[in-house]
């Protein structure tokens, strides 16, 4: 297993313990993360990372993620993963996500998140970012 691939395991180590700070450990002080179902949220560098970590995830109790397939070419490593986001209360949305991860001097530099936006949205709880239409 490469550096890269490890880096990225502990990322999801972090992830699923929600410590959106050493998340943000693991990528480039101008990493592009993209959640491809909404193009209009789109953020760059670190601080922007955590913010929208958090802003997503910082109810869950929990993020257990479990990863199904790591293929690795270079720099690049392209992910498919189960998450099962864990609501305070004891509501549970199981949700898919293809991802590819690019890499630069050993830290990410692109994060691209492939989901479904429809399959995520109905599970959730009705207050979880309630803005947004289900």
């Amino acid at each position: 297993m490469s550096s890269n691939a490890d880096r990225l395991r502990q990322l999801f180590v972090d992830l699923e313990r929600l410590d959106f700070a050493a998340v943000t450990r693991h990528c480039s002080e101008d990493c592009v993360y993209e959640d491809v179902p909404y193009d209009a949220a789109t953020v760059v560098g670190r601080e922007a990372i955590r913010a929208k970590l958090a802003m997503g995830l910082e109810t869950l109790e929990r993020l257990p993620t479990t990863i199904h397939e790591l293929l690795e070419q270079g720099d690049t490593i392209m992910v498919e993963r189960t998450e099962v986001w864990h609501h305070p209360s004891g509501e549970r949305a199981t949700l898919r996500v293809a991802a590819v991860f690019k890499f630069r001097d050993g830290l990410i530099a692109l994060w691209r998140d492939y989901w479904d936006a429809p399959t995520l949205l109905r599970q959730q709880p009705a207050t979880w970012l309630p803005e947004i239409p289900r």
